[in-house]
């Protein structure tokens, strides 16, 4: 087997039995060895959740469409990468500071494998920070009369950006079921406080933060 680098893939859909047998008897049978694997199974909703990482035997680009094709056939959404890829990501942000230096610091000290290609805020008390570790700084304001237009906005910058990750560190605004419909990219909220609305936006796990500010 000649060696290509690993694929990771992030796999969510309906939960029903075998599905791990399943998976991993489809990497081993076309001769893929499997470096890691984790699963949940959220039981409340009935949804499986897997990500699952494998050295492919064969062609990256063959064997992403040849997994793809399976997944879909047992009714999951697979989300695939090769190990190594950094991904582009914005950070929303509003007032409070301490999720967004803890996110920065660490990707700074390289425990993140990403490009933070923007920092978006509603308030310019951030500017100075993100500015300071030598990240661009957009501020687009929301209002209750402005919101369409300021999404508006921020889905042409992340368009404009080509950015594939969406982290909400302590944006206190709620995005609108059109804006993370048309984001077509993950958006998840890391604050720590719990949160009362997930829902599910193109095959992507999205959660939605609380209060708005």
């Amino acid at each position: 087997m000649v060696e290509t680098s690993p694929l990771v893939c992030l796999l969510h859909g309906p939960d029903q039995p075998g599905l791990v047998a399943k998976v991993s008897g489809w990497i081993f049978e076309r001769g893929g060895n499997i470096v890691h694997a984790d699963q949940h199974r959220d039981l409340e909703e009935g949804i499986f959740f897997q990500r699952v990482e494998w050295i492919p035997a064969s062609d990256r680009s063959r064997e992403e469409a040849a997994f793809v094709e399976f997944a879909g056939g047992l009714g999951m959404n697979p989300l695939i990468a090769a190990r190594g890829e950094r991904p582009k990501v914005a950070l929303f942000v509003s007032k409070a500071d301490h999720c967004f230096h803890d996110i920065v610091l660490r990707w700074k000290a390289g425990e993140f494998a990403c490009d933070i290609v923007a920092v978006v805020s509603n308030h310019r008390i951030l500017e100075a920070a993100a500015q300071g570790y030598g990240l661009a700084f957009h501020l687009i304001p929301v209002t209750a009369g402005t919101k369409p237009e300021a999404e508006a906005q921020q889905l042409a910058l992340m368009q404009e950006l080509g950015v594939e990750l969406v982290i909400l560190a302590r944006y206190m605004q709620v995005l609108s079921d059109h804006c993370l419909s048309a984001l077509k990219a993950p958006v998840i909220n890391i604050h720590h406080s719990f949160l009362p609305c997930r829902r599910l936006q193109g095959g992507d796990p999205t959660i939605k933060p609380t209060r708005e500010g």
